[in-house]
């Protein structure tokens, strides 16, 4: 559950593009005749110490397209790293699902590809209640001899949980992740959640934060812990954009982090 892919789409999932109930409903039965189509992309830069005496830097730069008709989502994200400092980030990384496995120097290429399917319970949505099912598969492109991954599958099952009311929408996520068997890591699969509000002005503006928490892949390492908040803006009906903060409160986190993330829609 990682920054530029946790925040909701049409009410869960992707950033920018947060919907209410009542537009939920109006657009119900455009969304199940034709397919609707997003790209997106941004930058998230997060930095910590992750119990090293110094500090590690992730830049991670994605692109994301993503295809919706009726209650399916289907969804893929590439995207470039660059890892600098001495730290181990199994699991401290904000960058998306990639793990950055370097502990020494500074090294950049292509990051993971993370494919997702997401189910939408729509007969809830006349309720003001959101539930999506999805699932998550990792493909191990990030270089794992530079240190940029693991070098293995791994798999992800998800429930994520709105509930509109008026503007103000509390929601939350659990999930839990099948890590795989990379070289050299004794990894364990684990649970992670996540809960949060966000509320909607007039003028096209979101604004929203969430608690992130996981278990840590190896054990006995710290439980990974961050709080994030967010502001998105819809620029027109096609465009939007969203900017986040990211404080960290565990020494298996990133201390500070952020980034953008502009939205492209069309039918």
């Amino acid at each position: 559950m990682k920054h530029l892919a946790l925040i909701l789409s049409g009410l869960i999932i992707v950033p920018g593009t947060i919907i209410s109930a009542d537009a939920a409903l109006a657009q119900d039965s455009f969304a199940d005749a034709f397919w609707q189509y997003r790209a997106s992309t941004g930058v998230d830069v997060s930095s910590g110490y992750y119990g090293a005496r110094e500090r590690t830097t992730v830049i991670y730069v994605p692109a994301t397209l993503q295809a919706s008709k009726g209650p399916w989502t289907l969804r893929g994200t590439f995207s470039y790293l660059n890892v600098s400092g001495p730290a181990l980030l199994i699991d401290g990384s904000s960058a998306g699902d990639s793990l950055g496995v370097r502990t020494s120097g500074e090294a950049d290429g292509p990051g993971d590809i993370n494919l997702f399917a997401t189910y939408a319970v729509e007969s809830l949505y006349d309720r003001g209640l959101f539930i999506d099912l999805t699932g998550r598969v990792k493909a191990p492109t990030a270089s794992f001899s530079k240190g940029l991954g693991t070098g293995a599958w791994d798999f992800a099952l998800q429930v994520d949980v709105a509930q509109a009311i008026g503007n103000l929408v509390p929601f939350a996520t659990l999930g839990y992740r099948f890590t795989g068997d990379p070289e050299g890591f004794a990894l364990r699969d684990v649970v992670y959640g996540s809960a949060g509000l966000q509320y909607t002005f007039g003028g096209g503006v979101t604004l929203g934060a969430y608690y992130d928490i996981r278990q840590a892949s190896i054990r006995g390492a710290e439980t990974p812990q961050e709080g994030t908040a967010y502001l998105n803006y819809r620029i027109s009906d096609d465009w939007s954009l969203l900017a986040y903060g990211v404080k960290g409160f565990s020494d298996n986190s990133p201390t500070v982090g952020g980034g953008l993330s502009l939205t492209y829609r069309w039918r």
